[in-house]
């Protein structure tokens, strides 16, 4: 099976175009989102109707997303989060709110889980970014390959080392085998707001047959979502992020 993982898709429709087109050209047998389809963003509804419209995909939630529906306060944000989530509110219609509210926070299929930042408490939101909380998501699971997003940077991550996945020097996808017997935490990076300088959407494949990880990055119009940010009147701190990943 070629499983595709993506993430943080944040409103950034031309980001998703961009990257549903390019993975359709990798033979992708079923898709997994990660959460995380609105907020930051000046497209919240038709990012939702396209991730419901792929086909064999599934979709956990986001903190964004849930914070879109007031189950978590986005007081608790920074100001520009806040400030985009609660435009996101008035902009939702009612059957994407449905949709977001049905999202789980976590699927584990065969060896493998799937979550939007951590296993051992979800809606915790905790970032796994060092050995403290890496090892206690690797307790939280006995699966082989833990799947991540929430920190929009790609990382592959074991009980000793993380690693960083840059691909700016790399010609096409960096391929990283992973046939040994050692557990993995992979961040798939972010869709639609990259903060490992790269502007450029990234999003993996994972080829369960192969044992292959295949992480991808993808160009797309940045300054015509940053335009339509500025347009929708939303922080002007958005829109420059985003030309320059971070």
């Amino acid at each position: 099976m070629r499983l595709m993982v993506f993430s943080d898709i944040h409103g950034n429709l031309e980001a998703l175009q961009s990257v549903v087109k390019d993975a359709a050209k990798h033979n992708v047998h079923r898709s997994i989102c990660l959460g995380d389809l609105v907020g930051y963003g000046p497209f919240p509804n038709e990012c939702v109707e396209l991730v419901r419209s792929l086909k064999n995909c599934r979709c956990l939630a986001g903190n964004h997303d849930v914070a879109a529906l007031w189950e978590t306060s986005p007081y608790g944000m920074s100001s520009s989060a806040k400030e985009a989530i609660l435009w996101t509110m008035e902009q939702l219609s009612d059957e994407n709110k449905k949709y977001l509210a049905e999202l789980p926070d976590r699927l584990d299929l065969f060896n493998m889980t799937f979550v939007h930042a951590n296993p051992y408490n979800p809606r915790g939101w905790r970032y796994v970014m060092d050995q403290k909380y890496a090892l206690r998501s690797f307790s939280a699971t006995r699966c082989r390959y833990l799947f991540i997003g929430h920190s929009h940077r790609p990382l592959l991550i074991t009980r000793k080392h993380f690693f960083s996945i840059d691909l700016q020097t790399v010609s096409g996808p960096r391929e990283i085998r992973v046939k040994d017997k050692k557990r993995r935490i992979i961040n798939c990076g972010s869709v639609g707001q990259p903060r490992d300088k790269d502007p450029r959407s990234c999003y993996l494949i994972f080829d369960t047959r192969k044992q292959v990880l295949e992480f991808y990055r993808v160009p797309y119009d940045a300054e015509k979502t940053a335009q339509a940010i500025r347009s929708a009147h939303l922080p002007s701190a958005l829109s420059r992020r985003l030309l320059k990943g971070i």
